[in-house]
């Protein structure tokens, strides 16, 4: 089936979470809107969804009448966190220990505690062989194919299970990683292997520097056999069901891609279910003619926050895992939306360190055991028992009265963190409060101070279970000054996001080339950029999409001469002043760093090009609620507040009249989260559904 058929009218986004999993449908010829949210079920993830599906169908979403499914997982990041993936064999250029060896200069050379990352391939499993591309793409050493049917099956019989292949200066010529992935294709055939898993680094990123391209080889093959059992089981399940329609997956880059291509390179999805919020909160943002955001998705396990200014988010093209202050991480050369995420959710358990601190996170509880309150097996505090005892959540219930909270088991789990403490629980449960809030405020610095940008210029998008709560303390403290809670119901915010996603390829070829201001110049850029546009277009082709509805855009990764780091720089749909392309890196390195060289020689190092084919986003219908705030209003609860209990407001957001302003503090209620609104602001219920709020001046 192709892109533009009509036999199907649903659209259906699927995002998994560490407590829930969210399914969204949008019918393209009604409007309607139908959405679930279920538990996820850990390991066995798809289980979930297929409950998810049940429930759908139960609404009148036929799975069978769906035009595609869009779906956002944790699986690729998931498995390099456990260090549950694939046992991989390496093949490399015989003389070079890259991933051993990793990058000679040290990040932070005053930390005590740095420790190197271990490579996710021992030197055990790593076989070496006698070839080398040299550095301008000629064949200095040709590959013998007997070495490399020797080292595959070296690998094999120490139980490989899944290949990576990585030559040197093979981003520039991959002839010898291409017909390696020949030979080793033929060797496991011969060995009964229908299904081999073989990643080559040059079909994964063709620019320069050996050991991050190189690691993400590795990652890809490590995470693939898992990363396809698991599709293919979704796949299956569908197909029970009746889909006929196409399966994306969500990539990192802020677009999605058909299943068969994810299960070739699954890395390139590593964060593709937290990215799509970033992109629904710049629709949104675009509707309430809002120019610069930074949005906010507070989840049950995580808390993940990205930054568009001019509602156009960042991509990087160097992605890093595990890094923190103590670990340099490791590289991936994949297409990123800049989003960043801690350890931080509903389900994070709260905990009294050594040292006699108070602490939040990063350990979560998930869904399983999961939160006291929610009276399964879960006997640890965590942040979800701190709101309850201190009055921000529902003693009752959550999800509209689907999920029973049993209050005094939150206050139960609580009791030895505020005995350690020797605090009453309420002091215990608000103290927990504050640190998450901090740590969310501090999260929001990283992508917006650190960065360059003040926050004071933004507006706040808040999404997840958390992120509406997390949102007034935030904004309270790096004073900004409005926030959103979207119409969409901010549980299932992503899965909903997902499905404006556009179809998206690209590809980054290194070409490093002092900038000349001539014709002959021009020409040249013109003839590398054609090359890439038409392997991009013939990969859309080979999806079934017509190569004219791909929207083309281009990118320079340029640097000053000798400098070791690019900035990128987009460029217009025609590039013939080169003068204003290197007035345009100027300006965006003073951006960038401070300070630039007008009279420096200017390199270009990479030729980036990204094609999209446009999908129609589902639209936000206005939603006008009649009647009056008594409606609404579910009566008082006492809500500690710091130093004492007071007495509150609470509202029901879907009850809420339209137009209605609102002074704080008062707790509205939605059914899949909960919007706190302190005494420093105001809040707005607008004809969307929105809810708006803004700082109260004085």
């Amino acid at each position: 089936m192709k892109i533009g058929d009509r036999m199907h009218c649903w659209r259906i986004g699927i995002d998994i979470g560490g407590a829930f999993t969210d399914l969204y449908a949008v019918s393209e010829e009604g409007g309607e809107n139908i959405w679930v949210k279920v538990e996820s079920t850990p390991p066995n993830f798809e289980e979930g969804v297929m409950q998810g599906i049940e429930e759908l169908e139960k609404k009148g979403v036929c799975i069978k009448d769906a035009k595609y499914i869009i779906h956002g997982q944790t699986v690729v990041i998931n498995t390099i966190i456990t260090r549950s993936g694939a046992k991989v064999g390496f093949i490399t250029t015989e003389g070079f220990d890259t991933l051993e060896i990793q990058r000679a200069n040290r990040r932070d050379i005053f930390n005590f505690r740095y420790r190197k990352p271990l490579p996710f391939v021992s030197r055990y499993m790593i076989a070496r062989i006698n070839e080398r591309i040299d550095s301008d793409g000629s064949i200095y050493k040709p590959l013998d194919k007997g070495d490399v049917e020797k080292a595959v099956n070296t690998l094999l019989d120490k139980e490989a299970e899944s290949l990576a292949i990585g030559f040197i200066n093979s981003y520039i010529n991959p002839c010898h990683e291409l017909k390696a992935k020949e030979i080793a294709e033929s060797v496991l055939r011969e060995k009964g292997v229908e299904k081999p898993f073989i990643t080559i680094s040059s079909d994964l990123s063709r620019e320069w520097r050996e050991y991050e391209r190189f690691n993400t080889a590795v990652l890809n093959a490590y995470v693939q056999p898992i990363f396809v059992r698991y599709i293919e089981k979704l796949e299956s399940i569908l197909r029970r069901r009746g889909f006929q329609g196409i399966f994306y997956i969500t990539l990192s880059s802020g677009g999605v891609v058909t299943s068969d291509y994810a299960k070739n390179y699954p890395i390139t999805t590593i964060e593709g279910g937290p990215i799509s919020g970033i992109i629904g909160g710049t629709r949104l943002a675009s509707l309430l003619g809002i120019k610069n955001i930074i949005v906010i998705d507070g989840g049950s396990t995580t808390t993940k926050a990205g930054l568009a200014k001019d509602l156009t988010p960042r991509v990087h093209t160097e992605y890093w895992i595990e890094q923190d202050d103590w670990n340099a991480g490791y590289p991936l050369r994949v297409p990123t939306l800049d989003i960043h995420e801690i350890g931080l959710g509903g389900t994070s358990i709260i905990r009294v360190s050594e040292a006699g601190n108070l602490c939040v996170g990063p350990e979560a509880a998930g869904a399983r055991p999961g939160p006291a309150c929610y009276g399964v097996d879960g006997d640890k505090p965590t942040l979800t028992d701190a709101y309850v005892v201190s009055g921000y959540l529902n003693p009752n219930y959550l999800l509209g009265g689907r999920l029973k909270i049993f209050k005094e088991r939150a206050f139960s789990a609580l009791q030895d963190i505020a005995r350690a403490l020797g605090l009453d629980i309420i002091e215990a449960a608000y103290g927990a409060i504050r640190i998450a809030n901090d740590l969310a405020a501090n999260l929001i610095r990283q992508i917006s101070v650190k960065k360059g940008y003040d926050p004071r210029e933004f507006t706040l998008i808040a999404h997840g279970g958390a992120g509406p709560m997390f949102a007034p303390f935030i904004a309270e403290e790096l004073q900004v000054s409005s926030i959103v809670a979207p119409s969409i119901p901010s549980g299932v915010f992503n899965a909903w996001s997902m499905i404006g996603l556009d179809i998206r390829h690209e590809i980054i070829q290194t070409n490093v080339t002092l900038v000349r201001e001539d014709k002959d110049f021009i020409d040249f850029m013109k003839d590398v950029f054609s090359y890439l546009e038409g392997k991009i277009k013939e990969t859309f082709r080979n999806e079934g999409i017509n190569p004219q509805t791909v929207e083309v855009l281009r990118y320079l990764d340029m640097r000053y001469e000798g400098q070791a780091h690019t900035l990128k720089i987009p460029l217009s749909r025609e590039f013939c002043n080169l003068r204003d392309i290197i007035k345009k890196f100027h300006k965006t390195h003073y951006n960038e760093y401070g300070f630039n060289l007008p009279e420096g020689n200017v390199e270009i190092v990479s030729f980036h090009v990204v094609g999209a084919h446009k999908v129609t986003p589902p639209k936000i219908e206005r939603k006008v609620v009649q009647g009056s705030v008594k409606d609404a209003y579910l009566g008082e609860r006492e809500v500690y507040m710091g130093s004492k209990e007071v007495l509150v407001p609470i509202y029901r957001k879907e009850s809420l009249p339209s137009n209605v302003v609102l002074r704080g503090p008062c707790i509205i209620e939605g059914i899949t989260s909960t919007i706190v609104v302190t005494e420093s602001f105001k809040v707005l219920h607008d004809e969307y559904g929105n809810i708006i709020l803004t700082k109260v001046e004085g």
